[in-house]
């Protein structure tokens, strides 16, 4: 059976700050990225999104994230003058660098509130609680104690230790607010915005394999802020293009000295497919002493394609590729690979909501 190395380099820390997973494409709209996303749109929708990261490396990395979204008009008036939409949804992702560590995690939004307000202003808010459960296989750990100079020696000398080696966390609850004006319902333009906040791990709950409740093992809390403008191209500029967008996000969490920046670019064809062409710039800042470096981690290039399989049902298919340019470089990781398809069950009546949901 093959054994695993690298995760060693968790036991030979006193302190390490673990991340949440992370996805390229961040634009899609992800309930678990913002729970606000949950019937942001006003259809149902299907999600399936496959991570491949660092194919060069032994040590893959994979997530693999599906999520449902349930969408329900209330049929009254809001804040404004416009109507209230409730939404649900749940989220499940699976992740495992190896065959030690596993993760799994369940987000469930009860609810999620889209108040229309005034001059095509939207509110949207949602609260969501996320159970983990995680696992390590002891017995398929190498130790020092194990190897000499002709390499592995098969004697395990290393007995299992008084740990948990798994742990659930039952109570980490998130929330989330987006604030999106249209313009799609003036005549003279058709332009939509938005900004978003979200919060996570509220509860600082235990995230530790060691049976210790000390505030080294609590999950920091992750503050998330996301931005998107997409606008439409003149007939008299481009014929060729229909739309472009532009997008944001920084994420950072407290007690941990790294936070992240990305920066996304993309335009759409005037084609039935709806063709959608972009690229995304991630940047690291890794603070230490009071200091703050800026690190270039990588160019993403990505594609989509929204179709309309029948009357009312719409797909979306994308993907994307981190060309990595740390001092990790692009010869090393090879790839990180990032494959998604989306299902909108389209509503039969027109309705108003936050998102743009044209097909």
């Amino acid at each position: 059976m093959k054994k695993n190395l690298l995760i060693l380099f968790c036991f030979a820390n006193i302190v390490v700050m673990g991340q949440d997973y992370s996805f390229s494409q961040f634009d899609l709209n992800l309930m678990y990225s913002n729970p606000a996303f949950a019937g942001y749109d006003n259809h149902n929708r299907i999600l399936f999104h496959r991570k491949n990261q660092w194919t060069g490396i032994n040590e893959k990395f994979n997530s693999n994230i599906i999520e449902l979204n349930l969408s329900h008009d209330l049929r009254r008036q809001g804040l404004g003058h416009g109507r209230v939409t409730w939404a649900g949804g749940i989220y499940i992702i699976e992740d495992h660098e190896n065959s030690v560590i596993k993760k799994y995690q369940i987000g469930i939004i009860p609810w999620s509130f889209h108040y229309q307000l005034p001059k095509n202003f939207f509110l949207s808010l949602a609260l969501q609680n996320v159970i983990s459960h995680n696992t390590l296989d002891w017995d398929n750990l190498i130790f020092s104690d194990e190897i000499d100079a002709f390499g592995e020696t098969g004697n395990e000398t290393s007995a299992s230790p008084p740990y948990y080696l798994k742990y659930t966390n039952w109570f980490d609850p998130s929330f989330g607010l987006i604030i999106t004006k249209h313009s799609q319902y003036n005549k003279n333009t058709n332009q939509t915005s938005f900004i978003g906040l979200s919060v996570h791990h509220l509860n600082s709950a235990i995230e530790s394999f060691y049976n210790n409740q000390t505030e080294t093992s609590k999950q920091p809390v992750k503050y998330a802020i996301h931005a998107e403008h997409l606008g439409e191209i003149p007939d008299f500029l481009s014929k060729n293009f229909k739309t472009w967008k532009i997008f944001f996000r920084h994420e950072s969490q407290t007690k941990n000295m790294m936070q992240k920046d990305e920066f996304g670019l993309s335009t759409s064809l005037s084609n039935k497919l709806q063709i959608e062409l972009g690229a995304i710039y991630r940047l690291g800042r890794h603070s230490q002493n009071k200091e703050t470096r800026l690190m270039s981690e990588s160019i993403i290039p990505i594609i989509r394609i929204r179709l309309k399989a029948s009357q009312r049902i719409g797909v979306e298919m994308g993907y994307s590729y981190d060309f990595n340019i740390s001092k990790l470089e692009n010869t090393n990781t090879i790839a990180t690979n990032e494959i998604n398809i989306n299902f909108y069950f389209i509503k039969g009546r027109k309705s108003i909501c936050p998102g743009i949901g044209k097909w």
